[in-house]
């Protein structure tokens, strides 16, 4: 977010569905009436909810041309590390069993992350320290140990692990169609907990049209 907009960075990176379907059709695979409409219908839902007025103003972009493009690539190209991701899941999904893949998923994703910040000189050390210590998480504080928890067993168990278990039964492209309607389940949440309030109607009327493509691309399989 530091290199491209907001806007940019979600319509960039939620390009996976169309990324998928469109792999398949160079590659010769049948695409289903549905299922391409519903992708282009859902991603078009995700256009509306970006044009709906933010609380803050982030319309303007990097100064420097080259970093505002810099960022929209890496936005870009984090949609095609998703369809790469979800294509691969679903190949692997029923040859691995669920907890070995979300092992070895973890602890790739862990150990790429600990040499990034170590190349990038973030503060990091083998220690307890709540703010810079890998087990820091640990500590028996409010914002510490039960929010891991919750992290752990609401967004990994049901979460993640909920995306990679269903991929044994679902397309890519339906996953990632689904995975469109988690800002809508991330504004509520936020709501109920009262760290934002609900959206205003471009917002709704852009969900209404994900929720329609999703469920276009579903009924298609």
């Amino acid at each position: 977010l530091e290199l491209t907009t907001l806007v940019n960075a979600f319509i960039l990176a939620n390009l996976a569905s169309l990324i998928i379907i469109g792999c398949k059709f160079v590659m010769g695979h049948q695409v289903l009436l549905f299922e391409g409409i519903g992708a282009l219908v859902g991603f078009a839902g995700a256009l509306i909810c970006t044009s709906a007025p933010a609380d803050s103003d982030d319309s303007g972009a990097p100064s420097d041309g080259h970093l505002a493009m810099l960022g929209n690539i890496i936005a870009f190209l984090a949609s095609v590390s998703t369809a790469m991701y979800l294509t691969l899941a679903k190949k692997l999904r029923p040859k691995v069993d669920i907890f070995l893949f979300m092992f070895i998923l973890f602890t790739i994703s862990s150990t790429s992350l600990f040499v990034y910040m170590k190349f990038a000189g973030q503060p990091v050390e083998m220690s307890f320290h709540p703010n810079v210590g890998l087990f820091g998480w640990m500590n028996p504080e409010l914002d510490r140990l039960p929010l891991e928890l919750y992290s752990a067993i609401v967004c990994n168990v049901v979460g993640t692990a909920g995306y990679i278990a269903i991929m044994k039964y679902f397309d890519p492209v339906v996953v990632s169609m689904v995975m469109l309607m988690e800002p809508i389940v991330a504004s509520f949440m936020g709501a109920a907990v009262g760290v934002s309030s609900l959206p205003g109607w471009i917002t709704w009327a852009g969900d209404a049209v994900v929720v329609l493509g999703s469920a276009m691309v579903i009924s298609s399989g």
